[in-house]
């Protein structure tokens, strides 16, 4: 699958780069594409009420027409969401209801990109 480098200029929550290694294409039930992705570090999970810290997200696009299985201009901007099913990974499609969206992000290329926040000219 593929790796990318999240981190976010809008949230606290992602202020350290993490890397991103996506494991599963997935849609909400409204049609639109999201990913469940792993990230390391982990989030710290006491933040959103869990014990466990945080190693699964789902990510969406933030903008209208870019999909997640072919960026083309990076940074790519993120929702980043909590999973909140166990059985997110047998699912095919998605509701709004399994998910809680914890920040906004940007996927880029590399680790230096995300720690200097470049973006594509």
């Amino acid at each position: 699958m593929k790796r990318y480098y999240l981190s976010s200029l809008d949230s606290y929550v992602l202020e350290t780069t993490r890397v991103c290694d996506f494991l599963a294409f997935m849609r909400f039930a409204t049609g639109k594409e999201c990913v469940l992705a792993k990230v390391d570090p982990p989030i710290l999970g006491q933040q959103f009420g869990s014990t466990e810290d945080i190693t699964t997200v789902v990510l969406a696009n933030r903008h209208e027409g870019e999909t997640l299985s072919n960026i083309l201009e990076f940074p790519c901007f993120v929702h980043v969401a909590l999973p909140l099913i166990d059985e997110i990974y047998q699912k095919d499609f998605l509701s709004t209801s399994d998910v809680k969206n914890i920040a906004w992000g940007e996927l880029h290329r590399s680790k230096h990109d995300a720690e200097n926040h470049i973006i594509d000219p």
